[in-house]
């Protein structure tokens, strides 16, 4: 149990950040960590007995079924490589689904694509996790200038807590599938545009509650001549 507490707290000096603000970015709930980093067992007076840790419980499951409980940097399992060393990279799947940036357009089959190779240490920097992530394409000019028609996105689906002014991939009102700029405002929801000739969108009430959150925008990679090109910001290089 020590070795996945110490992996937690590594993590947290690694990405600067403390126990309660990483918490409360997870789950909500800034005592997550600190709750986890109690000690392995405690006495329930009550009953005379001893308590586990529920990490030290998580670990005898394990065990009895043969399987590994492992917290550290992103660990995924390559693709067939054809040969060549692909050890740096790790592989996100990816989906034949367009994201409307402008009117809402209901999405295509779903139907996987092939994956997208993304470097395992930049994965890492940016805490993602390569199968907690998806890549879909961008249709429509209403994301301009940060997103264009045909670009492709990652989105990180384990982030689906809105943030005033970040931007994330939701399924609309009507199952419409939407990448959009969120806003919480008093009673509802605003899809934002970063195209000014764009109007914002409002959900209040009822359709608020139906916007469902697929992930958040993680990075982006622009396509000229049908060439993919990746496009990212100083600060999310690949």
């Amino acid at each position: 149990m020590d070795e996945l507490l110490d992996a937690i707290t590594e993590a947290l000096e690694r990405k600067g950040i403390s126990a309660s603000a990483a918490s409360e970015m997870a789950v909500g709930n800034p005592s997550v960590i600190k709750n986890l980093m109690n000690r392995r067992t405690k006495i329930d007076s009550q009953k005379d007995t001893v308590r586990n840790h529920p990490i030290e419980n998580l670990l005898a499951v394990a065990e009895v079924l043969g399987l590994e409980l492992y917290l550290g940097p992103p660990r995924s399992i390559a693709e067939p490589s054809d040969g060549k060393n692909l050890g740096d990279f790790a592989f996100v799947k990816r989906f034949d689904v367009k994201l409307s940036a402008g009117p809402g357009a209901n999405g295509d089959n779903a139907r996987p694509l092939a994956s997208v190779a993304f470097r395992k240490e930049w994965l890492s920097q940016q805490g993602l996790i390569a199968d907690r992530c998806v890549v879909c394409g961008v249709t429509g000019d209403s994301m301009e200038p940060l997103l264009f028609d045909t670009d492709l996105v990652l989105i990180d689906r384990r982030i689906t807590e809105p943030r005033d002014g970040q931007v994330y991939a939701v399924t609309d009102v009507a199952g419409d599938i939407r990448i959009k700029r969120l806003e919480k405002v008093e009673g509802g929801i605003l899809l934002r545009s970063d195209n000014p000739n764009s109007p914002t969108e409002v959900r209040m009430g009822d359709d608020a509650n139906r916007v469902n959150i697929i992930g958040r925008l993680a990075w982006s990679g622009h396509t000229h001549d049908n060439a993919a090109v990746p496009r990212v910001a100083k600060s999310r290089k690949k």
